[in-house]
């Protein structure tokens, strides 16, 4: 079956249409005519598999990851890179679009990565048999099939040989792979580095490790930090274990960062893209202005983000629900020599609630998980009277939803997107966010009356309309039928606006199926 593929999903997959019907195929391109074979089909999408490519995209070109196909993980790296920030961009608007209604004007052009490959700083790798070794690689996606990796060209070259010893000594030492039924053997192995310093945990069954297999991996080229992790939860996303076990070496990985001097535990976060990640915490910097009195922050792990803005105000309040990551960070806010910086130990939305009642915040800085601000965390924030938000987002569906709760008591000032995981789909914002002002508010609605825009109208253009109409039916619609649909649900339309020049002039009427499209994009949009 041939589809021609018109948008790109947020997994990186080509969508294109058959019968009106979306149907998601990896590995195609945009603008590419593909033969494919449908593999799952019901009454909101279809699933397909390539065939074969009827007529490759310009953008294409041959990715250097010889499993990039079975692996999953750069799903773009078939993709010209300049390519790939158009996606990602695309993807952050239609994401904005559809759930807060936010102006695109405000949305910036993704900055790019300065190293497309080699730029991760950590791994975190599932282990088995294969071939009578034990190895590092990945399952096939959403299947138990396990294939080692040999070499991955997105980790950063010292972190890949290291991986390699690592593995060396695990099999010297005849280290078997998990076993469900006994809860023994090496699940997973997790390691980062920074400057030729290694921190290593190796997630096991309730196994423990010999001093001697200690040993051997402690004489490891760069190996500073070595840890076990017992995890034997069965189906979990989690790859690190409820029990963590210092074996050797250093507690805490060190790293200078644009002048910061942070120490990592093994479950702390931290970027993944060191150089990337410089130019994020510029980016949150330049949003903020000098002088503050008091900057919270929500989320804030090891307090890298807190640190970097220590020059932004008198005194600075981070808040975690990971204890080791709190201790981390109080320690890390010391060797700085930061004593208006502290994090505490609590709920995000409890605190905030606790703080704001008692303090005036001038920036809260919030850089939730993938699953964006909870219910609780948006109420906290829209009945306090916290001036400036800084939200900083890896999900673009979630940073929309949250956007549209927060446009009641916030306005969005500027939308900066950056590119931390070349060859992904995945993106990260920072969105600027003010408080309210009553009195301007009003002002901003009667310049609109001014200028004869209604509130429905502003919602969408035409353009975004047609374009929302082609997508999801594959209907071209023209402006007449959007104007003659707006007009049948109330929207009243500005004086002349594609009326006939004369009374006896006749004009097309809008198809009931194009009508019928016209109106879900209106509701897409909150017009009607």
């Amino acid at each position: 079956m041939k589809v021609t593929i018109k948008k790109i999903g947020i997994n990186g997959e080509g969508i294109g249409y058959i019968d009106r019907l979306p149907v998601f195929v990896p590995g195609a391109l945009i603008d590419e005519e593909v033969d494919i074979q449908v593999i799952e089909k019901n009454k909101r999408y279809a699933k397909g598999k390539v065939n074969r490519i009827l007529k490759k995209s310009k953008d294409r070109v041959k990715p250097k990851c010889f499993v990039q196909d079975r692996c999953g993980g750069c799903p773009l790296m078939d993709v010209k890179y300049p390519k790939q920030l158009e996606y990602k961009y695309e993807l952050l608007k239609q994401s904005l679009i559809k759930y807060a209604q936010v102006n695109p004007r405000l949305i910036q052009k993704v900055i790019p990565s300065e190293d497309v490959f080699e730029y991760r700083n950590q791994f975190k790798m599932p282990c088995a048999i294969e071939e009578g070794v034990l190895a590092s690689g990945m399952f096939l996606p959403n299947s138990n099939y396990f294939f080692g990796i040999n070499r991955c060209v997105v980790h950063n070259e010292g972190l890949e040989h290291f991986r390699k010893d690592v593995m060396r000594v695990l099999n010297e030492y005849e280290m078997p792979a998990y076993d469900y039924h006994k809860k023994s053997g090496i699940r997973n192995l997790i390691a980062r580095g920074f400057d030729g310093k290694y921190q290593c945990t190796i997630v096991t069954g309730d196994d423990e490790l010999s001093q001697e297999a200690i040993d051997a991996l402690m004489k490891i080229k760069g190996m500073y930090s070595l840890w076990q992790s017992i995890h034997t939860t069965k189906k979990t996303p989690e790859v690190f274990g409820n029990q963590m076990i210092f074996l050797a070496g250093e507690r805490y990985l060190p790293l200078t960062f644009d002048g910061l001097k942070l120490e990592l535990s093994p479950r702390s976060f931290f970027q993944l893209n060191t150089k990337q990640a410089m130019q994020l915490y510029r980016g949150i910097a330049a949003q903020i202005k000098d002088g503050n009195d008091l900057i919270v922050e929500a989320y804030s792990g090891v307090g890298a983000i807190s640190l970097y803005l220590k020059d932004k105000a008198k005194e600075i309040i981070g808040i975690e629900s990971i204890k080791d990551a709190v201790v981390n960070a109080n320690k890390n806010a010391k060797a700085n020599g930061c004593e208006h910086v502290s994090f505490v130990c609590a709920d995000a939305a409890d605190k905030l609630t606790y703080i704001s009642k008692k303090r005036s915040i001038d920036v809260l800085v919030v850089d939730p998980p993938r699953s964006g601000l909870d219910d609780a965390m948006l109420e906290c924030i829209l009945r306090s009277k916290i001036k400036n938000i800084v939200y900083v987002s890896c999900n673009p569906a979630t940073l929309g939803k949250n956007l549209a709760a927060l446009q009641s008591r916030y306005i969005v000032k500027n939308i900066q997107p950056y590119d931390m995981f070349p060859h992904t789909p995945l993106v990260e914002t920072v969105c600027l966010l003010s408080k309210l002002n009553a009195k301007q508010h009003i002002e901003v609605e009667v310049k609109m009356d001014e200028l004869d825009l209604t509130s429905a109208e502003s919602k969408a253009t035409y353009e975004e309309i047609k374009e929302y109409v082609l997508e999801h039916t594959g209907l071209k619609v023209s402006h007449l039928y959007i104007a003659q649909v707006k007009r049948k649900n109330g929207i009243i339309e500005r004086a002349n606006y594609n009326l006939p020049k004369n009374e006896d002039a006749k004009q097309p009427v809008c198809p009931p199926e194009k009508e019928k499209a016209i109106t879900e994009a209106l509701k897409h949009f909150g017009m009607i």
